[in-house]
């Protein structure tokens, strides 16, 4: 694939120092671990919301450090940033020695912390000893999880079951990365074969639905149930069906198929194409659909976003992705269309606040240079360029780290690779490299 990487000497400059200023600040895991703890504490004294601090993880642990310096370290191997990197993976080796192994999560778990490794390894050239004794253990434990996964079908799924940080799609995602090895390759087979399961129809409350459909009994979110009292279609990339159409279609493109991976992939695509809005700039997405919206066959109120997590750019990644296995143009060109909508609509009716990956601007600018060096769309690709000036100016050596998380107009100094700074600075240093690379396969947007 292209990679269409910035050229303006200037701004490469710009971007260079910015990324080496903010990524110095995280060079030190002690010092990140204790700073995470202490925000935790603060806010849980406070009575605020937080997540807790999990070490090995690559959301806000070690796991997600180790993909920025190997993305530092691919940008400058000179630069010492290995070595940052190994003590990072040193850290997190002591943590799994003490406290044990987690699960096989991609974004709490196992298959995380084997890519993380994997980031470091300077094209799997080292660490192989490690990759290749956790890959084993995570195989050993594969069977018992497809079992009970598998097991739930009949019963109905709840969102981290399937979904790409807790759940299946993440895991694929994972075994995507070794699908040269025989043993990784049949586990994602069997991975896949879960995913075309899952879009088998069923019946709840009389009326048939797509498997995908979220019970009211598991919705494990209180806000959800709140929210969505009968049940809903969660319609996020990092939640929601767009993640199983972003797996299947990545491994479909990688020459790795099932029987009915091209039919599941048409069902979600088309069931994405169906629930499409329009505004005056491009195609939209709901977050979710509720089970009165699916039963009266219309969604009230779509607001764009502009983000990975929920909203257009991520759903269409996901489209565009489906679009080119099976050849479908009309997929593709919405896809196209709902980032060159983004590139018309005003910044002020983005509904992203963050600097950072999963619901900021950082994740819409990877989107955008994947999209833009895959369609070469010059829409796109001067988006591409508004919003890495647009990052650049937003960088504040005042803050903790340079850029900052904000929600509901609350500001939180975050470190990590999802919703902290560590997930900027690795966008910003792809951009200026030459070659593509793959680390952005955590948000199964490659």
């Amino acid at each position: 694939m292209e990679w269409l990487p910035l050229t303006d000497e200037q701004i490469r400059e710009s971007v260079l120092r910015t990324v080496k200023a903010g990524a110095q600040r995280l060079a030190d895991p002690e010092q990140v671990r204790m700073e995470m703890l202490a925000l935790m504490q603060a806010r849980q004294e406070a009575g605020k919301e937080f997540v807790p601090w999990s070490a090995p993880d690559l959301a806000r642990g070690y796991g997600g450090f180790c993909v920025l310096f190997g993305a530092m370290d691919r940008a400058e191997p000179d630069g010492g940033w290995d070595l940052i990197g190994h003590r990072y993976l040193q850290a997190m080796q002591q943590v799994l020695m003490e406290e044990g192994v987690p699960g096989p999560a991609l974004w709490s778990g196992l298959a995380g912390v084997i890519l993380a490794a994997r980031a470091l390894s300077r094209e799997g050239e080292r660490y192989v000893n490690f990759v290749q004794e956790l890959n084993a253990f995570f195989l050993q434990g594969f069977p018992n999880l497809m079992q009970f996964m598998e097991g739930k079908l009949e019963q109905g799924v709840a969102l981290q079951e399937f979904d790409v940080m807790q759940g299946m799609s993440g895991i694929g995602r994972y075994l995507l990365c070794f699908a040269d090895r025989q043993e990784m390759k049949v586990a994602l087979e069997r991975v896949l074969r879960y995913l075309v399961q899952l879009c088998a129809d069923r019946e709840w409350n009389g009326h048939v639905v797509p498997g995908w459909f979220t019970a009211p009994e598991q919705q494990h979110m209180a806000s959800d149930r709140t929210a969505y009292p009968n049940g809903h279609f969660n319609c996020g990339l990092s939640h929601g069906i767009p993640g199983p159409l972003a797996l299947l279609s990545l491994a479909a493109r990688q020459g790795v198929e099932v029987a009915g991976q091209r039919e599941a992939i048409q069902k979600i695509g088309s069931w994405l194409m169906r629930w499409r809005e329009q505004d005056e700039f491009g195609p939209l997405w709901p977050a979710r659909v509720s089970w009165e919206e699916y039963r009266d066959g219309r969604v009230q109120g779509v607001v764009p976003r502009e983000a990975w997590c929920y909203g257009g750019p991520g759903v269409a990644r996901a489209l565009w992705l489906g679009g080119t296995v099976l050849e479908n143009e009309e997929w593709k060109r919405t896809a196209l269309a709902a980032y060159q909508g983004t590139a018309r609509r005003p910044e002020r009716d983005w509904n992203i606040e963050s600097d950072t990956f999963c619901h900021g601007r950082a994740g819409l600018l990877q989107m955008v240079q994947r999209m833009y060096s895959e369609s070469g769309d010059a829409a796109v690709g001067r988006l591409r360029d508004q919003l890495l000036v647009r990052m650049l100016e937003r960088w504040n050596s005042d803050d903790p780290y340079g850029y900052h998380e904000a929600e509901h107009g609350e500001q939180q100094h975050l470190a990590g690779l999802l919703d902290g700074a560590a997930g900027v600075f690795t966008v910003l240093i792809g951009l200026i490299q030459e070659q593509d690379a793959d680390w952005d396969a955590v948000f199964l947007i490659r």
